[in-house]
């Protein structure tokens, strides 16, 4: 039962992650990455539109009684910062960025998707 459910939260993330998605290219966004990887670093969605890139945390919770910003931790803040810093390094260009979080709660024939842009300021490293 315990890996049905494992299984079951990984689906539903990866359902929000497809719905976060679908929400920017609606908007007119370029979706840069999905789940993009440095070391122990990930960020589920970089998307772009114009000089301004946009890194997105994406939090599933399948009870309503919870609340998706509160796995937003610091430590994820610091990671999800620093990852920002390596990836707009590598690209040309002075850009604008920002970070995003997605929250979606519910399940999957019965959700409600919130974002929050400009959800938090980078830290100062």
């Amino acid at each position: 039962m315990e890996n049905e459910t494992k299984l079951r939260d990984l689906d539903f993330g990866k359902f929000a992650e497809e719905k976060a998605t679908e929400f920017y290219i609606a908007r007119g966004y370029a979706i840069r990455e999905r789940n993009w990887r440095f070391k122990r670093i990930e960020i589920d969605l970089i998307a772009q539109i114009g000089d301004t890139v946009v890194f997105v945390e994406v939090k599933a919770r399948s009870g309503r009684d919870t609340d998706p910003l509160d796995a937003v931790t610091p430590d994820k803040i610091r990671r999800m910062v620093r990852g920002a810093d390596i990836y707009l390094k590598s690209l040309d260009g002075d850009l604008e960025y920002r970070f995003d979080i997605v929250a979606l709660t519910g399940d999957f024939s019965d959700y409600r998707v919130e974002v929050y842009e400009d959800a938090f300021l980078a830290p100062l490293m």
